[in-house]
């Protein structure tokens, strides 16, 4: 009887987000398809106005300048030295030196500015045709094949967006300030988010060892997966275990036979540039480190990394809550289980970046079209998606100067940042909710 009456609830308030949305004003559609039809013209000039004026490789294509510079030394034959960043500062440089025309960087006097690639070493391996390119037509060929990957992702996401207008939810997903923001920055988040999306569906249709796969692919970032691997040992989900160790051999395999021993020996030191507590500019991250900063930019090192190692971990006790009973990847719940994980991630991780926000896109858009939340969550996510990108994009004087461009960056990231954190409380908070609810329903199936 519990069963029932939970697929009943289920099925009026699916009943009801389709009655809504499909009483949806004409105009009221068009309009919001114009929204998002908008956000991604606006970053595409955003980008050819960026290359007009700065160049590539300052701020354009500026995560992609070190993953260049990075595949240029393995594919010189200093393999184990791929992670030295005095060896891969002078590939770096040419690149700036050769296609930045923002005179800011002229004025550079560090004796390193190159920063660090935290990446298995198969991944700069991968990117080495990449070097036989001139730059410029790389980094655009780079951009296409993640426009594309993003095209395939919003396809995903509008095909499991019940019954709302799918060209609105893949232009939507396309402008969002993390996909463009990944784009602009040549990062390989809309690569993650890919993997993430098939693991959560392959999670949902019962192939675990599949999923495990997906998985295991995020070890490309390692901190991305952490949470979602320990979810999995502690439940002793072992097929999907299985299967992210298959993945991770193959990268740790893959990344042996490109870079022998010493690459992989030398990896963890891609690391110790980005363990300091102010290190890698904080104020763009969406993290506890961040908030700590924020709050209290005078604190010791010691005090802030204390702090942020209890907020973080307090963060995995909240989810260990969440979390705690039987395993049910059908459950109505499973979903938001899957967005809090994610969310925590994004929060407790201590390096974490705006762009890392992209990894939640099938859970959240799964979530939004269940009909369990209400209208908050709309009004929330729906200004997270919007407003960001137009603060990284307009308002510029002269410019995306260097400095104007970190600017807006700093801002737009600052805002997402409050976004998630309310995120993270409001579905915890309703998730807590429908546990009471059923539980009452429980109680009531069994005096009946």
């Amino acid at each position: 009887m519990q069963g029932a009456n939970v697929e009943n609830g289920m099925s009026a308030r699916k009943e009801n987000v389709e009655e809504s949305v499909k009483g949806l004003p004409v105009f009221h559609v068009w309009s919001l398809r114009a929204i998002a039809l908008g956000l991604v013209l606006g970053s595409l000039c955003f980008g050819w106005r960026s290359f007009q004026q700065t160049g590539l490789f300052l701020n354009l294509g500026t995560d992609y300048a070190l993953y260049l510079a990075q595949s240029k030394v393995m594919d010189s034959g200093a393999s184990s030295q791929i992670y030295d960043l005095s060896v891969a500062d002078r590939p770096y440089r040419e690149l700036l030196h050769s296609y930045n025309r923002d005179p800011v960087f002229q004025s550079w006097t560090a004796d390193i500015v190159v920063g660090p690639v935290p990446y298995p070493p198969i991944f700069a391996w991968a990117l080495r045709p990449f070097t036989w390119l001139s730059p410029p037509l790389s980094f655009a060929l780079w951009y296409c094949l993640n426009m594309a990957l993003a095209l395939v992702i919003g396809w995903r996401l509008a095909g499991h967006s019940g019954s709302w207008d799918r060209s609105t939810i893949m232009l939507l997903f396309l402008g969002s300030y993390p996909v463009v923001l990944n784009l602009y920055v040549g990062q390989i988040q809309i690569l993650l988010a890919w993997f993430v999306a098939e693991f959560y569906l392959a999670l949902r249709a019962g192939k675990e060892f599949q999923s495990g796969i997906w998985l295991g692919c995020l070890l490309l970032k390692p901190h991305y997966g952490l949470l979602l691997g320990l979810l999995l040992l502690w439940k002793q989900r072992w097929h999907a275990v299985f299967g992210a160790a298959t993945a991770g051999g193959v990268i740790v395999g893959g990344s042996l036979l490109a870079a022998g021993v010493g690459g992989v020996l030398a990896y963890p030191s891609a690391f110790s540039g980005m363990a300091q507590f102010r290190g890698d500019d904080p104020a763009i991250m969406i993290n506890w480190r961040s908030v700590t900063l924020d709050m209290y930019p005078s604190i010791y090192r010691k005090s802030g990394m204390l702090l942020t190692l209890a907020l973080a971990a307090a963060t995995l006790f909240l989810l260990a809550w969440v979390w705690r009973g039987q395993w049910n990847p059908q459950s109505a719940d499973f979903p938001v289980k899957i967005l809090l994980t994610l969310l925590g991630t994004l929060i407790a991780s201590f390096h974490s970046h705006s762009y890392g926000a992209v990894l939640l896109a099938m859970p959240l858009v799964v979530v939004l079209s269940s009909g369990q939340f209400g209208k908050p969550a709309w009004w929330v996510i729906g200004f997270g998606v919007v407003v960001p990108t137009l603060i990284l994009e307009l308002g510029y004087s002269e410019g995306p100067t260097n400095a104007e461009f970190h600017t807006h960056l700093m801002l737009a990231s600052q805002l997402l940042k409050m976004v998630l954190f309310a995120m993270f409380g409001y579905f915890y908070l309703r998730l807590r909710r429908l546990a009471v609810v059923e539980t009452d329903m429980t109680g009531m199936s069994k005096r009946v």
